[in-house]
């Protein structure tokens, strides 16, 4: 028996036991499904036919998955089943699904009160609609943004929305939408008034407002400060092709180590 031929079959014994574990039985005294256990011995299969360069068929039974540790309110592994199926997809180039599954996967760790992973998880579904369709993907991040930001001040987490908040604007002027950016950051300080004397706040007031008067000069300047420069991998990918209407960019080069004003 070949390998591959081996992993399927040992697949297809995880769904059996899946399947048990949904049975119930007067006489064993098993009055309700046991969800874990089936979830567990589906993420058993994934892994085979995952090894079996099944894919697809390792991406449904992580949805499965996902299905019965929702049915037991254990959200975040409900969560994490999606984000990997998701995975699963995106490398198949299955896009547009790989993207429904991040959003489902970041939806339910931020009900679990997971939200660094749900912020993780963002930038892996950005990444994706980022090879789908460049556009695409802008629009996605700021839906996504967004809605982080609206968890956060849920919770009154008021210092994690300053970088979402720049993170709003960059992605508004990578659109080329300076009104766009104003309306999204008033927004903001709508959302946490702190917002507006803090450095972050500065930072985005700069940055539209240099991009507002062409400014490109300035506008790198403000790119390569020290608040921008920590900021998560996919905004600095963003930020290297910035500029202010009529300018050349390069506001962040990898090598560039000098430090600008903001």
């Amino acid at each position: 028996m070949s390998a591959n031929a081996s992993r399927l079959k040992e697949a297809s014994e995880c769904e059996r036991k899946a399947e048990d574990c949904m049975k119930t039985s007067m006489i064993k005294l098993k009055f309700k499904p046991d969800y874990d256990g089936a979830a567990y011995s589906l993420e058993r299969a994934a892994v085979c036919y995952r090894n079996a360069q099944e894919p697809r068929k390792a991406a449904d039974s992580l949805l499965k998955a996902a299905q019965y540790y929702q049915e037991n309110r254990n959200l975040f592994h409900a969560a994490k089943a999606r984000e990997g199926a998701a995975m699963l997809l995106r490398d198949i180039k299955e896009f547009s699904e790989a993207v429904k599954l991040f959003e489902k996967a970041i939806d339910g760790y931020a009900e679990s009160g997971s939200l660094d992973t749900a912020a993780m998880t963002v930038e892996k579904a950005a990444d994706v609609l980022k090879n789908d369709d460049p556009k695409k993907a802008l629009a996605g991040a700021l839906v996504s943004i967004r809605e982080e930001i609206e968890k956060f001040v849920e919770i009154r987490e008021y210092p994690r929305i300053g970088q979402l908040g720049i993170g709003l604007v960059i992605v508004n002027l990578a659109m080329e939408d300076s009104v766009a950016a104003l309306k999204d950051y008033s927004w903001v300080v709508s959302q946490s008034p702190d917002m507006q004397t803090s450095d972050d706040g500065r930072v985005c007031e700069n940055l539209i407002g240099y991009y507002d008067a062409g400014d490109d000069e300035s506008f790198q300047n403000v790119l390569k400060c020290g608040t921008l420069r920590s900021m998560d991998n996919e905004y600095l990918r963003v930020m290297k092709n910035l500029k202010a209407p009529g300018g050349n960019g390069g506001g962040i080069a990898e090598d560039d180590d000098e430090e600008g004003l903001c």
